[in-house]
């Protein structure tokens, strides 16, 4: 009998489980997909409410309820706020987001720089930004405009993914952080008429006119608690009902009757006349 081993055919190419793979890093997970009503990333979303309007709430719920974009949507979410270390309703917050209680340059570098300092812009982290209540405190060095300005017309190319500021003063915004936001939220109550009239103003162009937007805030803002929530990534901008109910487009009057305030939740006053918004709102059921 033979000594000689005898020799196997090759396995049939991808059978070998003792292949040399190459060395690479595992692909990402694919991420969620979000609730069509919600701000797509990449997305600046501007939010302007007073005191004592839900702002903490909303903020909340974006950051932290699966049904928004969660805990697990980001790779990193970085909160800034004065009050994130004393207001009990960020006590969860503090629990699942990288805080800050103080707004600076050199920190918002530092956070740019980590993002910059990825080669393969694949592997670089996905980011939410949060400045809660800091634009005031937005300030540049030696006459040149403040830091923050240029991260609201570049904040996509940093993989900042959400970028959410928020303010109780609509004056106090920047021209370039406004003109660069995707969506707005306005809370409600509004207790400044004249600040409720400079956001009507600017916005109106694009709502059919200042009184024309004044109409339609009313109409989403029925309740304590209610916002105005702006789409401005469409065309014509959409304008909601807190993230629920889409209440009137870009460039479309309001009638009297469509003014009409009451129960966001199928009631007559609840219907939107005009066939072009009846047409997007089946798109959207």
């Amino acid at each position: 009998m033979s000594d000689k081993k005898r020799i196997e055919p090759l396995p049939k190419k991808g059978a070998n489980p003792l292949k040399i793979l190459p060395v690479k890093d595992p692909p990402k997970e694919q991420r969620k997909p979000l609730h069509p009503n919600l701000p797509q990333p990449p997305s600046l979303l501007l939010m302007i409410s007073p005191i004592r309007t839900g702002k903490s709430t909303v903020i909340n719920n974006l950051l932290l309820n699966s049904n928004f974009f969660g805990q697990d949507y980001f790779d990193d979410t970085i909160v800034i706020s004065p009050t994130i270390f004393n207001d009990k309703t960020s006590r969860f917050l503090q629990k699942a987001c990288s805080c800050y209680d103080e707004y600076s340059d050199e920190l918002l570098e530092q956070i740019l720089d980590d993002q910059k300092s990825y080669d393969d812009l694949s592997m670089r982290p996905s980011i939410a930004l949060i400045l809660d209540d800091v634009i005031g405190v937005f300030k540049g060095k030696q006459g040149r405009e403040p830091m923050i300005n240029g991260l609201a017309s570049r904040f996509r190319h940093y993989g900042i993914d959400l970028l959410l500021m928020s303010c109780q003063n609509y004056r106090k915004v920047s021209p370039v952080i406004r003109s660069n936001s995707t969506h707005m939220i306005i809370g409600s109550p509004f207790p400044n008429n004249r600040e409720l009239g400079k956001i009507a103003e600017e916005m109106g162009d694009q709502f059919g006119g200042e009184d024309n937007f004044l109409k339609i805030y009313h109409k989403a803002t029925p309740e304590k608690y209610d916002f105005l929530f702006l789409n401005l990534t469409t065309n014509p901008p959409e304008a909601w009902h807190n993230f629920e109910t889409l209440v009137a487009l870009g460039g479309q009057k309001e009638s009297s009757e469509d003014a009409v305030l009451g129960d966001l939740s199928g009631h007559e006053s609840n219907k939107v006349s005009g066939p072009e918004l009846e047409k997007k709102q089946s798109k959207i059921k």
